[in-house]
């Protein structure tokens, strides 16, 4: 910007000249179809796909199922009743899950298939970690836990985490991808089965107790020192007290399937 000095009948006329590099001074922040600032920022767009939730804080993932994953119309077997039928899903390339509110969870799902399922929808199962992250705030009395039989998602309106997260507790068991190789869980022992008294930072028993832990309200821990098993979080329709936050079946077989056993995806 600079500045030229005009002298007319005695009086002093300034005159300011702004150098705009052809853009108009008043667009720069509206009118004209755009405005300069959208132009720097770039379009808006959504920060999670259809059917996921941001999750903030959150550092290894970004987004999560809102729901437990159910099958996608385009699949074959709407609602498996048998791994072989999740196996007829997986043989059609286009059946990939999806987070719906009013499905049913895509049960009779080992954790591998769901593994696949979860990268086929460009997404991947969570760790124990991830899925402590995401299930926090949840209060199991509003959740599945005790009807005896399978819950469509969002029918327990009340059942959601702090996150915004439907259903991580009851109704079906969720698979995450973490090992537990003779007892040992990241390096470190867990301790036997037993109710939860205390927990590290992925929501995993540190300690057990054989009656029920008044400070994290009857979660129980299930595990075993020998052998090589998966993990599934959360308790089902028929865990009771016993489901919850804390609650993890630390002994399941990674190639187990069953009428209670689900799983979601993280991305």
């Amino acid at each position: 910007m600079y500045k030229k000095v005009f002298t007319i009948g005695g009086g002093v006329l300034v005159a300011l000249i702004l150098t705009t590099f052809s853009i108009d001074a008043t667009d720069t922040l509206t009118g004209k179809g755009g405005t300069m600032l959208a132009s720097l920022i770039g379009t808006q767009t959504e920060i999670c796909p259809a059917g996921m939730i941001p999750v903030s804080g959150a550092l290894t993932f970004t987004c999560v199922d809102e729901f437990e994953a159910s099958v996608q119309e385009d699949c074959t077997v709407v609602n498996p009743s048998s791994q072989y039928d999740t196996e007829i899903n997986l043989s059609k390339s286009d059946c990939v899950p999806t987070s719906e509110v009013g499905n049913e969870p895509w049960r009779f799902v080992d954790r591998e298939q769901a593994a696949i399922l979860c990268t086929r929808a460009g997404k991947r199962l969570p760790s124990a970690s991830e899925w402590y992250q995401f299930s926090l705030g949840t209060t199991k009395d509003s959740c599945n836990i005790a009807s005896g039989d399978i819950s469509a998602a969002g029918e327990y309106e009340t059942c959601i985490s702090a996150a915004r997260v439907k259903d991580t507790v009851g109704n079906v068991w969720e698979w995450v991808s973490d090992d537990v190789i003779e007892g040992v869980y990241q390096g470190r022992e867990l301790p036997g089965t037993g109710y939860v008294s205390q927990v590290d930072s992925s929501g995993m028993a540190t300690i057990t107790q054989e009656e029920t832990s008044t400070e994290i309200k009857g979660d129980y821990f299930w595990t075993s020192g020998t052998g090589a098993f998966g993990i599934i979080r959360g308790g089902f329709y028929g865990s009771k007290d016993d489901a919850g936050t804390y609650t993890v079946h630390a002994q399941t077989p990674p190639n187990f399937s069953g009428a209670a056993v689900g799983f979601r995806c993280v991305k």
